[in-house]
Formats: structure tokens, C-alpha cells, sequence
């Protein structure tokens, strides 16, 4: 007799089965937070770098001293944004000019003197 009650108990631990409305609900929800997550590490950044990228470009102006994804370091000698071209001035010596394209231009050197210039008209 002992072993039968200790069946029905066993049978009655037992949960029910998910119905499938839940298991499809769920697999929805970790569906959606997975791409949610997936846009957060992937797509924003990769938008707020081409944004700074373009804002770069946008301010170069001749005389900047520039590097280009190559390493390249020189000086913009003359900028045509609509042929999307600048020409870098490389060696003052020899006067060295090479043409680029302006998506190759990767940092801009901020000018020492400019930038204590402008420190010290502000307030």
C-alpha cells in the first residue's frame, strides 16, 4: 500500500505543461531583447563614428595638419569636397604633393598655438 500512495504523490508533483501560447510568447520576448541588445552594441556606435567621421571632413580646411589612414602626415595644401579630394602637402623641402581621397583622412592635428589662442579669449 505504501508504494502505491507514493506513486500518486509522484504523479501529482509532476508541473503541467507549458501551453504553447506561453513557450511562443517567450521565445518572442528573448527574440526581441536579443536584436534590441544586438542594435545597442553594434548599429549606435557604428552610427555615432560615421557621424563624428563626417563632422571631421566637414571642418577640414587648408593648412590643417592632417593623417591618413596609411599613416600619412602632411599638410592640406588644397581640398575639393566636391570631387571628394584633398591634396597633402608631405615634405616643405621638395614640395611633395599627393592627391587623396577625403575618406582617407583619419585624425586631425589640433593646433597648439589656435587652441591657447582661443583659451585665452574666453572669459
Amino acid at each position: 500500500m505504501n508504494i502505491i500512495d507514493f506513486s500518486l504523490l509522484a504523479e501529482a508533483a509532476k508541473p503541467a505543461p507549458p501551453s504553447t501560447e506561453q513557450s511562443i510568447f517567450s521565445v518572442l520576448m528573448i527574440v526581441s531583447m536579443m536584436l534590441i541588445v544586438m542594435y545597442l552594441l553594434f548599429v549606435l556606435p557604428k552610427k555615432n563614428q560615421e557621424k563624428n567621421a563626417r563632422k571631421m571632413i566637414d571642418s577640414l580646411k587648408k593648412n590643417d595638419k592632417v593623417m591618413t589612414t596609411s599613416g600619412m602626415i602632411g599638410t592640406i595644401y588644397s581640398i575639393d569636397k566636391d570631387q571628394n579630394e584633398v591634396v597633402l602637402k608631405v615634405d616643405e623641402s621638395n614640395n611633395t604633393k599627393i592627391k587623396f581621397s577625403l575618406g582617407a583622412v583619419y585624425f586631425v592635428f589640433k593646433d597648439k598655438e589656435k587652441e591657447a589662442e582661443k583659451e585665452k579669449d574666453k572669459p
